[in-house]
């Protein structure tokens, strides 16, 4: 019963929503076959991805805020078995068959897998659910958490490695039968140590909200690293021609670019009250500016580094891209809020926060070829 409570929440009452995603898949793999595209890509780097992928999925959903999904079915009496493998086989699948089966897709048409390799993606993905989930609900335990997920990355590197998965996979299993389902239920206090002030600030809400919410932080963080290695990438391909390209690559920082669709209270208070989008938007375009700047902070100091310097006129490109980036980001969210989504992944991976970027993209060519 419980599983049908959570499969309706994320592929509804009926079927439409699995056959539509398989039916993408089969044509995304036909029509990359039949552009005859054809990459060696070797097996480790075939079972690495698909279960960092889906590891990478699933730890987002289980993090995400899903107190009033649960908290009313938790008062309830269940099995804690039957709580923990029905809630973990739908998000399971629900990752897999839009997510995961997408990318396998994609593998299987440019290099054709054989037996042993589409065992190893399956273990792999599977591994990507239960390993992940197991080490969630034991998360506090950091040092074990740490050893058994390098030991599941390691494994795909060792000639024994359809041993080592299912090794793996029957030991998560373990885990999970004997879990405390309350550990799924997450909720997030915007109590972060800020002292209470008459003087209201959105900047104060939008700092408290980020640092309730490590996915936000670790994706900034993630930016910031991407920022500093980019340019290495950029020189070897182009030299220093294209260094503006960088800074639309680096304004994808999905998080804070969805914030406005991300909490529907938000969305709504700023709909309703007198003068709430002026209120708000300001300070969120200012937000996200100072921090798409931040990154081009990084990312010029690194270019300089290795490119032997930079020239005056980029710092006014940082400007002016962290500008247009954080005003393109604030339209989309007023004008086009994206609300028909399941999970918070749906929402960080929806086609639409690529819209701005390529827009900036297309900017920096025609401003390299002036």
């Amino acid at each position: 019963m419980l599983f049908n409570v959570f499969k309706r929440k994320l592929f509804g009452n009926s079927f439409e929503k699995i056959l539509k995603y398989i039916i993408i898949c089969i044509a995304v793999f036909f029509g990359m076959q039949m552009a005859e595209i054809s990459i060696h890509i070797a097996d480790y780097i075939k079972y690495l991805m698909s279960g960092t992928f889906t590891a990478g999925i699933i730890w987002h959903s289980l993090s995400s805020d899903n107190t009033a999904e649960l908290s009313g079915i938790a008062m309830l009496p269940f099995s804690r078995r039957h709580f923990t493998f029905s809630y973990i086989s739908t998000y399971g699948l629900y990752t897999v068959i839009t997510k995961s089966a997408l990318l396998i897709s994609v593998m299987s048409a440019v290099s054709i897998p054989d037996t042993t390799e589409i065992l190893g993606m399956l273990l792999c993905i599977f591994n990507g659910v239960t390993v992940t989930s197991a080490i969630y609900v034991i998360k506090k335990h950091r040092f074990i958490c740490f050893i058994w997920a390098a030991f599941s990355v390691s494994s795909v590197f060792s000639e024994y490695t359809l041993f080592l998965l299912s090794v793996d996979s029957v030991i998560s299993l373990v885990v999970l039968m004997n879990a405390d389902p309350y550990n799924f239920i997450n909720s997030f206090s915007t109590d972060t140590g800020f002292k209470s002030s008459h003087n209201h600030s959105i900047w104060k809400y939008l700092l408290r909200y980020i640092t309730a919410h490590n996915n936000y932080i670790f994706n900034t963080v993630i930016m910031w690293a991407v920022a500093i290695i980019l340019p290495a990438f950029m020189i070897e391909i182009e030299g220093n021609n294209f260094l503006p390209a960088g800074f639309a690559i680096l304004s994808i920082n999905t998080p804070l670019c969805v914030l406005i669709s991300a909490d529907k209270s938000l969305r709504e208070a700023i709909h309703f009250l007198p003068s709430g989008t002026r209120i708000f938007c300001l300070p969120y375009f200012s937000f996200i500016a100072v921090n798409n700047l931040i990154s081009y902070v990084f990312y010029l100091i690194s270019f300089s580094i290795q490119a032997g310097g930079t020239e005056p006129k980029n710092i006014i490109l940082a400007v002016i891209f962290a500008l247009l980036s954080a005003s393109g980001s604030v339209f989309m969210e007023i004008k086009f809020p994206l609300t028909n989504y399941k999970t918070e992944s749906d929402l960080w991976h929806h086609p639409r926060k690529y819209i701005v970027p390529s827009i900036l993209l297309v900017t920096a060519g025609a401003m390299c070829l002036v």
